[in-house]
């Protein structure tokens, strides 16, 4: 029987193939549309947009309540878990990991680990990921705590948005904010500074150039000669993520590519047509 249990936001944005075979739990966070509140894992894209069609102004979101990581933390010990790993979005721009910790406080049992993965969609699911791999192979808590920090380290998230309006009025947009009103026809590129917070990466002129900038920090990235998992991440555009997976494959076929949906939470701050990559070594030495 497996002795650690790993949970996580819903911002994470794995499959449920993953999280099956892992035994991953998800703690969602809430999306609000007008009067209408709807836990993250319970709505789609499709249906975020075609609600927000009705309605004046953008959707909003909130952080899973203190009873919620409770309730999810004490289900494992329940069932015999001795120790759990919880990680979750940056706490720069979130307060789902203050969330995580009251909870740890209130909980029957004190081996409760708690990571701030400083980053979220991707960069938080892969991170999850790979401590589920840990656990399944029989480290203990702590030693899955350590060598997420090794990892964290060599984990890259880019992302380009069509606007940065949305992440502007939701307060999330960090040192992007100097671009505000000066885009025109710039398409940034967007990750996690040092401080977990959104910043500009770098400034291009098309969605093209944009994804070939972020393919040239992959490629550097890949000229370590290790084997690399990335992911590619889409908000509500199936067909050119399919296409651009298709590329990665073909380009790099000795590598770990896999492609995932950032789900309502991320769709309702960055917009929808967003895409963007996560890779870092796996596995690890």
């Amino acid at each position: 029987m497996r002795k650690i249990g790993i949970v996580m936001d819903s911002t994470g944005y794995l499959t449920n193939d993953i999280l099956e075979q892992f035994q991953i739990l998800v703690v969602p966070l809430t999306v609000n549309i007008g009067n209408e509140t709807y836990p993250e894992t319970e709505l789609s894209n499709v249906l975020l947009f075609e609600k927000l069609s009705h309605i004046t102004g953008l959707s909003t979101t909130s952080q899973p309540s203190v009873g919620a990581f409770l309730e999810t933390y004490e289900s494992l010990f329940s069932e015999g878990i001795e120790e759990i790993v919880s990680i979750h979005l940056s706490g720069a721009i979130s307060g789902a990991l203050r969330s995580a910790k009251m909870a740890k406080d209130l909980a029957s049992n004190p081996n409760i680990y708690i990571y701030d993965s400083m980053s979220s969609a991707l960069g938080l699911g892969v991170l999850v990921w790979a401590a589920a791999e840990w656990a399944e192979q029989g480290l203990s808590a702590s030693e899955i705590m350590a060598q997420l920090q090794i990892l964290k380290e060599q984990t890259e998230l880019y992302f380009i948005v069509n606007t940065l309006e949305n992440l502007r009025k939701g307060g999330r947009i960090g040192g992007a904010v100097a671009l505000v009103g000066t885009l025109l026809q710039i398409k940034p590129i967007l990750y996690f500074n040092k401080h977990a917070e959104i910043d500009v990466f770098d400034k291009v002129r098309s969605r093209s150039r944009a994804w070939q900038r972020v393919l040239d920090e992959l490629t550097r990235a890949l000229s370590s000669g290790k084997r690399y998992r990335i992911c590619i991440m889409h908000v509500n555009i199936p067909e050119q993520g399919e296409t651009l997976l298709n590329e990665l494959l073909v380009r790099f076929p000795e590598h770990d590519v896999r492609l995932f949906e950032a789900g309502a939470v991320i769709a309702t701050h960055v917009g929808p047509g967003a895409f963007g990559l996560t890779f870092h070594p796996w596995p690890i030495a």
